[in-house]
Formats: structure tokens, sequence, C-alpha cells
């Protein structure tokens, strides 16, 4: 119930905040003709709506058309939405970045998801002169400045959650001084930067960090499952695909390894 109700009032606020954004962003661009609300305001929003990461893009895109129905119950201007369709991919999503700033009827963006998406088309909104704003992107150096009145985002960095991933390790899984923690990135922005973040709180920690990297499609984890010793504590998996890390477990659990997974 309560991440249902986190997710309403999320989207209710992406949307609102979009609009500012628009207002205030949009129209300073010498390239973006001024958008009339005479029928009414188009917001794009990216999100990983097919591919492996649907059912995180699904939410995303269902609740933000959700608010955007029951806003145009009894308000104006009225809120079109725009579908881009990410999956996750960078590559994707400047694909679909670029359609949208050519795209004059749309105001502003809710999205992209993730921070490697983010990273791939604040160039091209800041360009276009279009704000947009993610509900779910954390890498830290989004927010350094160099999109500063274009890039928005609603929910805390890294920074939160990397110390506060490191202190439940040590605080409530009962990792110490001289204890051994795997930590396996999966070469994306989101993944590497909380993992950067999670080693360093750990090893100030004077806890042992082997920090492992592994590609977000790769199905097969038998070297990194042969690493992991009666001496791993915990084994943190900073994924943004849950599906990932379920395979790790099951690929752990068929090797008669019983080492915690965080992910």
């Amino acid at each position: 119930m309560l991440k249902r109700l986190g997710l309403v009032a999320t989207a209710g606020v992406l949307a609102a905040l979009a609009i500012v954004a628009a207002a205030v962003a949009r129209p300073t661009s010498s390239a973006a003709a001024q958008i009339s609300c005479s029928s009414g305001v188009t917001i794009g929003v990216m999100a990983p709506i097919t591919g492996a990461a649907a059912s995180i893009g699904a939410d995303q895109l269902h609740w933000a058309q959700y608010m955007a129905a029951q806003w145009n119950k009894t308000n104006s201007p009225k809120i079109h939405i725009f579908q881009g369709d990410t999956q996750l991919d960078p590559s994707k999503a400047s694909t679909v970045g670029q359609q949208i700033a050519s795209n004059a009827n749309i105001a502003a963006v809710v999205g992209p998801a993730g921070s490697q998406e983010v990273l791939a088309v604040t160039p091209i909104f800041k360009k276009a002169g279009l704000g947009f704003i993610s509900g779910s992107a954390t890498l830290v150096s989004l927010t350094n400045g160099s999109a500063k009145g274009f890039f928005y985002r609603v929910v805390p960095s890294d920074a939160l959650q990397g110390n506060g991933d490191a202190e439940f390790m040590t605080t409530k899984l009962g990792v110490k001084k001289g204890d051994s923690v795997m930590i396996i990135d999966d070469q994306e922005a989101y993944s590497t930067g909380l993992a950067g973040i999670v080693q360093s709180k750990l090893a100030k920690a004077g806890v042992k960090v082997d920090r492992e990297s592994v590609s977000q499609t790769a199905t097969d984890f038998s070297s990194l499952v042969a690493k992991v010793t009666s001496a791993t504590k915990i084994v943190f998996l900073p994924f943004q695909l849950a599906s990932q890390a379920q395979l790790i477990a099951q690929q752990l659990k068929a090797q008669g390894k019983s080492t915690p997974i965080r992910h």
C-alpha cells in the first residue's frame, strides 16, 4: 500500500513539475517556439516500456497516464502523454530524446528512468531548452550543476542510498572489520556509482571488498560464483534488473553456496 501511495504521489509531482519546467525552460531556447496551451499540454514520458525492465517502465507510464486522467477530469490545460520507449538503453534513449526535442508540441519530459539514459539525453534536451525530470535516476553527478535549470529529480542520490546500504550491512547484517563482502556492478552508470560509494564506506570500516563487474546482458555467472567462498559474508548486487540478480542467486544455490545476497 505504501508503495502504491508513493507511486501515485510521485506521478503527481512529476507531472506538475514537468509543466513548471516547461514554462521556464522550453520557451527560453531560441530554437523553440512558444507552446500554446489552448489545445492542452503534451508531456513526454520516457521509460523502459518494453524489454527486460518493462515491469518498471510499465508502472512509470501507467501512473503518469493515471495522473493525467485525474487532472483532466476537472482541470485545465488538459495533459496529453507522449510515450517514449527506451528499454533502459542509452542509445535508444538518445533516439527517443531526439524525437521529443524535435517535436514542438512536447512541453517537457518525465524521465528517463536510468542514470545512464539521463547522461545520454542531457545534451539533447539542454540544447533544445527542454525541461525534464526523473523519478528514479540517482547517480550523484547528474545534479552537479551542468544541467541546472533543465534536469530535475524527485529521489535522493546514491550518496544517501550507498551510505544507507553500507550502514545496513554493518549494523543489521553483522558485517564487521576484517569480513569480506563481494560487490558486483552491472557496468551501467547507476550500478557503478552506487557500488563505488558502498565500497568506499565499507573499506573505511575495515571491511575487505572484492569488487567485480559484469555486463548487464550476462546470464552465465559461473566465474563470479566460483569466487564466492565461505569467507564471503555478503554478495551485494546494485543491479537495475532484478531478473539478473535472481539468476546469480539461482546459480549460487545450484553450487551449494549459501552466502546472503543483497539486491
